[in-house]
């Protein structure tokens, strides 16, 4: 009983820590948009199969607030065999937008970071933001990098928010919302703690320069996801100054969440898989402390007298997702944190056991740990 309870008052500790930090990485406010010396940004996105969500990505590039001659849109097409190119050239016809399609050219065992390298290869402007083909990107999005690398001009890698969308209100739904909510909450009170540790490649921004000469994802290509987390501890390792959030929901990415649940484990375990080759120390302890609190929970029922102690992990984990809910307005799923308090800790479990074994399915190909 006192090990359980000592892996849930070291837990409640971590994210009280991240609930401080949270509140010390304060909201971006930014100034008057200027129009004179304006940053031009390559927006890279890699694509497989997503016929049915680059429409609407590719609407919302077009609806930024930001003069089109400042951007370039390069898509990369990784071995796409439905409608995805259809869909691309048709919205070409009709837009704008500098639109420029690539194939990807496969060199290592991770697809997305051979896409974004050959994305990065090609792109004719200084400054590179990334997002996801199942994306759809806030009006001030660019706009509001722009503001972020005009004050404060030693930043070189610049990492955004990223939420689920819901539009069918479902409960499968409703859980990826809060959950994505906690790991965001997580990764701005990182930040504030000056331990950065997670960031989403879904809304990314960096110097292609410096991308350059740090290598870019040499040395992680072996592994197949953590094309974000893996260049910021890069970044973090040759100067944390250069790295910061951009904390409003201006800039925000959504995403779409995950329809079966069996799709949804696929994603958590290509997730985790990568957390064996964290360099981080408070990443590392973060995983440890989160794993074992968690679990810790699980072995509640066998003592009579704990209830006290699982309200406090409760307590703190709805702290943590209800702050970052109000800063970035997405406070309609709060209401699921009845249930989803108590499912959580099954779901974490079982995903950091699986994600260290066996192997994952990404855009219908298999990958080994």
């Amino acid at each position: 009983m006192i090990l359980v309870a000592a892996f849930i008052f070291l837990y409640t500790i971590l994210i009280a820590a991240l609930c401080v930090g949270f509140f010390r990485w304060k909201p971006f406010l930014p100034e008057q948009v200027s129009t004179e010396n304006a940053t031009c940004f390559s927006v890279i996105i890699p694509f497989r199969n997503e016929a049915k969500h680059l429409q609407a990505l590719l609407e919302s590039l077009n609806n930024l607030n930001y003069n089109d001659q400042h951007f370039e849109v390069l898509l990369v097409n990784d071995a796409s065999t439905d409608a995805s190119l259809a869909v691309i050239e048709a919205f070409q016809n009709t837009s704008k937008l500098h639109i420029k399609v690539l194939d990807n050219e496969r060199f290592s065992a991770s697809p997305k970071k051979d896409a974004l390298t050959k994305g990065i290869s090609q792109a004719k402007f200084e400054w590179i933001i990334t997002t996801d083909a199942d994306c759809t990107i806030a009006p001030g999005w660019l706009a509001m990098y722009h503001q972020a690398i005009i004050q404060k001009s030693e930043l070189q890698f610049i990492a955004g928010p990223v939420l689920f969308s819901n539009a069918k209100n479902s409960l499968l739904g409703s859980f990826q919302q809060l959950d994505f909510l906690s790991l965001q909450g997580a990764t701005i009170g990182s930040f504030g703690l000056g331990q950065a540790f997670m960031c989403n490649g879904a809304n990314l921004a960096f110097a292609k320069t410096q991308f350059q000469q740090l290598n870019g994802y040499q040395y992680t290509d072996h592994i197949a996801s953590g094309d974000d987390v893996f260049l910021m501890q890069k970044f973090i390792k040759n100067d944390a100054k250069q790295v910061g959030y951009l904390k409003t929901s201006k800039a925000l990415v959504i995403t779409a969440p995950q329809l079966h649940l069996a799709a949804l484990i696929a994603q958590r375990k290509r997730w985790g898989a990568k957390a064996s080759a964290y360099t981080s120390v408070f990443a590392i302890l973060t995983s440890i402390v989160v794993f074992t609190g968690n679990l810790a929970v699980l072995l509640l029922p066998f003592y009579a007298s704990a209830g006290w102690i699982l309200l406090l992990k409760v307590g703190i984990d709805v702290v943590l997702i209800t702050q970052t809910a109000r800063e970035f307005n997405q406070k309609k799923p709060l209401w699921h944190l009845i249930w989803v308090v108590f499912v959580y800790p099954f779901f974490t479990v079982f995903i950091a056991l699986a994600s260290q074994t066996g192997s994952f399915v990404w855009k219908g190909r298999t990958f080994k740990k």
